[in-house]
């Protein structure tokens, strides 16, 4: 009997705060469901010392940029000085010099030589292909496209992997548009949404602000009244800045107290005990820098109960999904992330609810939809609309399962 097939997932964990590797672990779940094989996830900065080179620069790029349009140059600039490294075509024939930033993944490979290796980044996917060949193993390379905006960068995208795996008809059309290939090897799955795992990212001890008016954490209910549906109920997530979402806290305590309300301040304590101060004594609101499985999921559950549930971020593509899976709708500020560009126009199109383009159209369209929660509840009627049409997760797991099976097969 031939040994179980092999697949390794790889996955920069520091390029993003954490939907890069959630996404990895969503995929890896995936595959032990639907293939038969043995499946390893691991993280790609160790093998790639430059990937997490980069991944600090992002983090400095993402978090203390002083406006949307700087924030664009600068990873405009990076993604320029990496693909010029790394032209379109490297991986054919790479250079002595590229072979050497590849030489702990090109080693990795030759002594693990997996049948399948993914890449969750196009970048990384690329970088698996010229590894593959220096390698000299028959491995099978997988791009899985996490984000298609990321697309639109040429260092994202190639012709060489032996399957490239989108969420989105448009997002296939454009990578071979831009690059050309065999369309066999250009799959669309649908969104995979990490409703599942989380949990794995959220959890741990629970930091709530406990230092200031209005905190409270553990199995407490949350808000003064658990029995109005009516009752809006917003959850804020904020993984990148914070200060326009304590203006949020502070505009929203001062003219609609009665709202219930979270505050996630992911892996910020100082920015979660500064949000309870901006709150005032809004003792029924719950502040946090990380949350148990138990609080995550029952916030998430009674939003979504919640006729006039809301969800306040950045407009990453991840959390927008995430929220329309659990018919939520959102109100977000757009990041000024070029890969991030597309998801306004997916929240505006399906009516998700709105990306805003400046803090001050966050703030006044807070305190309309509050005002008028009619708004809110027009909004999770059309997030479920999407939800059932596009975030089957069941069909999206048959998809993956069943392109990356025939991969196998053609060993």
């Amino acid at each position: 009997m031939p040994p179980e097939p092999r697949i390794q997932v790889l996955s920069p964990r520091t390029w993003g705060k954490f939907g890069n590797y959630l996404a990895a672990t969503s995929f890896s779940r995936v595959l032990r469901e639907r293939v038969a094989a043995e499946v390893a996830l691991g993280e790609a900065e160790p093998l790639v010392p430059l990937l997490g080179e980069a991944g600090a620069e992002i983090r400095v790029i993402s978090e203390e940029s002083p406006d949307l349009a700087t924030r664009n140059a600068r990873y405009r600039g990076l993604m320029e000085r990496l693909q010029e490294r790394f032209p379109q075509g490297f991986e054919e024939d790479p250079t002595p010099a590229q072979a050497a930033v590849l030489s702990g993944l090109t080693a990795h490979l030759r002594e693990t030589s997996p049948d399948v290796v993914v890449g969750t980044k196009g970048f990384l996917a690329r970088l698996c292909v010229a590894a593959v060949r220096l390698a000299g193993t028959p491995t099978k390379v997988v791009s899985q496209v996490t984000n298609p905006g990321l697309l639109q960068i040429p260092l994202h995208r190639s012709r060489f992997p032996d399957l490239t795996l989108v969420g989105f008809e448009w997002a296939a059309r454009r990578l071979l548009a831009d690059e050309g290939g065999d369309p066999a090897r250009v799959r669309v799955v649908g969104p995979l949404v990490a409703q599942h795992d989380l949990r794995e990212f959220m959890t741990g001890p629970a930091a709530t602000a406990d230092t200031a008016p209005g905190t409270a954490s553990g199995a407490a209910p949350w808000g003064a009244d658990d029995d109005d549906p009516d009752r809006p109920r917003l959850i804020v997530f904020c993984n990148r800045g914070g200060e326009v979402y304590l203006r949020l806290l502070e505009r929203i305590a001062a003219d609609h107290p009665s709202v219930d309300l979270v505050f996630v301040g992911y892996d910020d304590p100082g920015l979660a005990r500064r949000a309870a101060g901006s709150a005032g004594r809004q003792r029924h609101w719950r502040f946090h820098s990380r949350l148990t499985q138990t609080e995550y999921f029952d916030y998430i559950d009674r939003a979504a109960r919640s006729a006039h549930g809301l969800l306040v971020s950045k407009a990453g593509p991840n959390t927008t999904l995430e929220a329309a899976y659990f018919g939520i709708p959102v109100l977000m500020l757009e990041s000024g992330l070029p890969m991030e560009e597309w998801v306004p126009g997916l929240i505006h199109e399906h009516a998700l609810g709105r990306a805003c383009s400046a803090p001050d159209e966050l703030l006044r369209t807070a305190d309309d939809w509050l005002s008028r929660p009619e708004s809110i509840a027009r909004h999770k009627k059309s997030a479920i609309g999407f939800a059932s049409r596009v975030l089957d997760q069941d069909t999206v797991a048959t998809r993956i399962g069943a392109a990356v099976g025939s991969l196998l097969e053609e060993r």
